[in-house]
């Protein structure tokens, strides 16, 4: 399998760290989890990029993402959700072709937006996640600092890869530890798997 993400799902590679699966979507702490209650919100299914799924799914990814963020948000405070997506074999600023939305906590979600701001201009803002499929005609940025809130930017060169690892990891002064390859952080990745997972298990008791 080409896809690292798919073979960890097919079992082919890895541990196993998802947290929680809904509807075919899952919950896994990331690989650089610089920050504890970093995670990745991602289809079992290889798609590229969320602006490639119908309106009408958008629509209920949104709202089981925004419950993975108010779990995430009660143990580790607040969080932005983002992505990098990519179109036809272009990655933009991201890193793989496999949709993966970041739910990041940061200490202002704000300051995330303003970043954006200064590094891509104004940007679109959308009604909602399932704007994204009209929105987007290549690579793009999304960024959601709050529920509700849901900005677009064309990816253009003006965005490195990793560009939200780089603006969270800078909010957390890790701003040298950005890069997953480099800095995997296994030991917040397990904390952040741990304390969900018993997030979860208490709520269903």
């Amino acid at each position: 399998m080409d896809c690292a993400f798919c073979a960890e799902f097919a079992g082919v590679e890895g541990e196993g760290r998802i947290i929680a699966e809904d509807a075919g979507w899952v919950l896994l702490p990331t690989l650089g989890c610089f920050i504890p209650g970093y995670c990745l919100f991602m289809p079992l299914d290889h798609i590229d990029a969320a602006a490639d799924l119908p309106q009408t799914e958008l629509r209920r990814v949104e709202s089981i993402v925004e419950t993975m963020r108010q779990r995430i948000e009660s143990a580790f405070g607040l969080a932005i959700l983002a992505e990098h997506g990519s179109r036809d074999c272009q990655l933009g600023a991201g890193c793989c072709a496999h949709c993966h939305l970041h739910l990041i906590p940061v200490p202002d979600p704000e300051a995330v937006t303003r970043a954006y701001l200064a590094t891509g201009g104004n940007g679109t803002a959308l009604r909602e996640l399932a704007d994204l499929p009209a929105a987007a005609d290549g690579p793009y940025l999304y960024l959601s600092p709050r529920p509700g809130k849901h900005l677009f930017w064309p990816a253009g060169s003006r965005f490195p890869r990793q560009y939200v690892r780089r603006v969270c990891a800078r909010l957390h002064g890790l701003s040298d530890r950005y890069d997953w390859r480099d800095h995997p952080f296994g030991h917040n990745q397990r904390l952040t798997a741990d304390i969900l997972r018993r997030n979860w298990e208490q709520r269903a008791a």
